[in-house]
């Protein structure tokens, strides 16, 4: 009837539709999306400015991982945790006091050795620098060795020069930094439940056993990281001052230290620290230097064959290009220690990677082949279903 569809006609040419909302409530996605774009810029912005902190608690999370086995083993003889993660670290620093009880007197005589053994290296670089001068003689394009060896010489002395002055602020750093894992990775330890129970709160309870399960083997692979590094490091240390002091080379223990502290960073690090330890035995003749790389080789085999197999087993399966990339980025943005914290977060990465993120792709791919499945089925049911002409 005309009375009826006259309200409707009126309101439809009178009022603006809100069929699909107010002008307000279309354009909230796209307030909602600014909000997150500068929210993830400004998160990015106090990550980046607070890069040291953050490298500094992932540190102390690691050494708390790598205690809190011990720590659990001591708290079966009926000892808190707090006081078991404190004895950890006496014990460690105590052992480490031993370590420097015996080997700074050698270390020291070796050092000392060096400089009464100057004078034969200065003669050698200056048999080196004679043998340049003949080559010179052919090729005049070739600067100068003394005007090299002298530039060079005033670049090593400019940067020790710089680095002595600036080493008590950096002794004094090292120990406020040493103080603060060690404080924040007892109290990692000792509150680790909570902080666990926290996060998985913030989880939806479909997923919070598997967020717990994810966290615990963050935890054991982190800590059986550290643990696992420090005896590899032990051992091939242990075996390179072995080889070097039978092979008679020149300050074994120190050259052996320098070795093993470059099993901190993986892959790279090993060949690095072994460099002073390759121009050493070039000193000595050709027969030392091949006979100190056959051994570097043989060592690094072993430690890939048998060593590191033992100790660490299979718990950090990382993908070795994943590694070389993770302590790429991570040397070129924090240094030394980031090339130290490089290949555990890349462990950390990677099972959030096959945990999460390809779980999640995996339902998506199952949703989509199950959509498409029933449409084909509706479109099959259609089709014997129409009528067909004629």
């Amino acid at each position: 009837m005309p009375q009826d569809d006259q309200p409707a006609d009126r309101q439809g040419e009178g009022e603006p539709s809100t069929a699909h909302g107010s002008p307000i409530e279309r354009a909230m996605p796209i307030y909602y999306a600014l909000l997150m774009a500068i929210g993830t810029l400004a998160a990015l912005y106090l990550l980046i400015a607070l890069r040291d902190v953050v490298l500094l608690l992932f540190i102390s999370l690691i050494f708390a991982a790598a205690t809190a086995k011990p720590a659990a083993q001591l708290q079966r003889l009926h000892i808190p945790e707090a006081f078991a993660v404190a004895l950890i670290y006496l014990i460690a620093l105590a052992t480490f006091a031993v370590i420097i009880w015996f080997v700074v007197p050698p270390l020291l005589s070796q050092i000392a050795g060096f400089g009464d053994d100057l004078p034969s290296y200065v003669e050698r670089v200056q048999s080196i620098g004679r043998t340049y001068d003949r080559v010179r003689q052919e090729y005049p394009e070739l600067h100068s060795f003394d005007d090299q060896l002298h530039d060079l010489g005033g670049r090593v002395v400019a940067a020790a020069g710089e680095r002595l002055t600036a080493l008590p602020t950096q002794l004094f750093a090292l120990f406020l930094d040493t103080l603060s894992v060690v404080v924040i990775s007892i109290m990692i330890v000792t509150s680790r439940h909570r902080i666990r129970d926290l996060i998985i709160l913030m989880i939806g309870p479909r997923y919070r056993r598997q967020t717990n399960d994810i966290l615990t083997q963050m935890w054991e692979q982190l800590g059986h990281y550290v643990r696992a590094k420090l005896i590899v490091m032990l051992i091939v240390g242990s075996i390179t001052f072995v080889v070097l002091y039978l092979l008679n080379m020149p300050f074994p223990l120190l050259l052996a230290i320098v070795v093993a502290l470059g099993e901190l960073i993986p892959r790279v690090g090993p060949w690095l620290a072994r460099i002073p330890l390759l121009i050493f035995a070039a000193f000595e003749g050709l027969t030392i230097f091949i006979l100190v790389a056959i051994a570097s080789v043989l060592i690094e085999n072993a430690k890939g064959l048998v060593i590191s197999p033992f100790v660490e087993g299979d718990q950090l399966n990382v993908h070795p290009l994943l590694v070389f990339i993770a302590v790429l980025v991570g040397s070129s943005l924090l240094g030394a220690a980031g090339a130290f914290v490089a290949v555990p977060a890349a462990a950390v990465i990677q099972i959030l990677f096959n945990e999460v993120i390809v779980p999640w792709r995996n339902d998506q791919f199952d949703e989509a082949a199950a959509a498409e499945a029933a449409s084909e089925a509706s479109n099959a049911v259609r089709v014997r279903t129409e009528p067909r002409a004629g």
